[in-house]
């Protein structure tokens, strides 16, 4: 099935971040980390993210013939999807 809003390829619009879906596919967690809400929980999965977006560069700058371009940009956007959740949590007041 084609789409026009995404380049005609089956894939999300760039904007479209969803955290249960998109990050078993970008860095290796287990499930209750994916669930994990708490401001703990949300570090660890961007220390996660950050390592995977080091290596990826590395694999790019290196010219390896496994970097994805694509990969690249889905970690790009998950992480900064992530940093923002994160400011949020902590902006607001504790209960």
């Amino acid at each position: 099935m084609r789409d026009a809003k995404t380049g005609g390829r089956n894939r999300p619009a760039d904007g479209d971040y969803r955290r249960l879906r998109d990050l078993p596919r970008l860095v290796a967690l287990w499930p209750r980390e994916a669930h994990d809400k708490s401001i703990e929980g949300a570090l660890r999965i961007i220390a996660k993210l950050r390592q995977a977006m080091r290596a990826e560069r590395r694999r790019g700058s290196a010219g390896h013939w496994s970097y994805d371009l694509e990969r690249h940009l889905s970690l790009a956007r998950a992480l900064k999807a992530e940093v923002a959740s994160l400011e949020d949590k902590r902006r607001l007041p504790a209960p």
